[in-house]
């Protein structure tokens, strides 16, 4: 039994690496991407959207882990909740990528011009959007529920700044045509970064839910990009 308990903690141990490198993947992404939009450096756009398969490799190869574990070692009660949870993770690093390719893809689909008139509410959700991945994977190394708090106040953060950049595009496409293309390009480029941090608060609630064994409501799940 003691080797069964053994050889469970060794491939738990596996797990979270192999989910905290997928993390430091989704990170480099959003930094990337993040830089492609203040640069408007089309190349880099690119090559991150060519690298999203990267990512979604490792959340294939996690999830196979994960359920192999499930099969193999029959974990239940809080070791059923712990793998699981790092399961769902996988998904929300994932998806965060996914938001990383949708910036680039606009920065791409503006031939880099959005550099230009950046709103600077996209320079704060930004800002937050990348602090609170950063939080949400330190919560995961450490199993520390008590980020959950900092990440939702964040939240509510990004959310208000997203509100202030719905607003002021709203008003400046309304008052120059010459605005709806880029405008509509920069809803989405805040629209990416909301949901970046809609799925750090994600994680911060799994986390929570591993080592208290409850859960708070979850985000819902619009698209990346158009």
């Amino acid at each position: 039994m003691a080797r069964l308990r053994e050889n469970y903690h060794h491939e738990l141990s596996d797990l979270q690496r192999e989910l905290l490198a997928l993390g430091r993947m989704a990170d480099e992404a959003v930094r990337r991407a993040l830089w492609a939009l203040r640069q408007g450096a089309v190349g880099e756009a690119e090559a991150i959207i060519r690298g999203d398969d990267i990512i979604d490799t490792a959340t294939e190869e996690l999830t196979h882990h994960a359920m192999r574990i499930i099969a193999t070692q029959g974990p239940v009660a809080g070791d059923l909740r712990e793998v699981s949870s790092y399961l769902q993770c996988g998904g929300e690093l994932e998806r965060i990528g996914d938001y990383a390719e949708g910036i680039a893809n606009l920065v791409v689909r503006s031939g880099g011009s959005l550099s230009a008139e950046l709103p600077p509410e996209i320079d704060q959700m930004a800002v937050e959007a990348r602090a609170m991945l950063g939080q949400a994977l330190d919560a995961l190394v450490a199993l520390d529920p008590t980020i959950n708090l900092r990440l939702k106040e964040h939240d509510d953060t990004v959310d208000d700044a997203y509100e202030r950049l719905l607003v002021a595009l709203t008003a400046a496409m309304q008052a120059d045509p010459a605005m709806v293309v880029p405008g509509t390009l920069l809803l989405w480029v805040g629209h990416n970064l909301e949901r970046i941090a809609d799925r750090a608060t994600n994680i911060g609630e799994y986390v929570e839910y591993i080592v208290r064994g409850q859960i708070s409501s979850r985000q819902d799940d619009p698209p990346a990009a158009p």
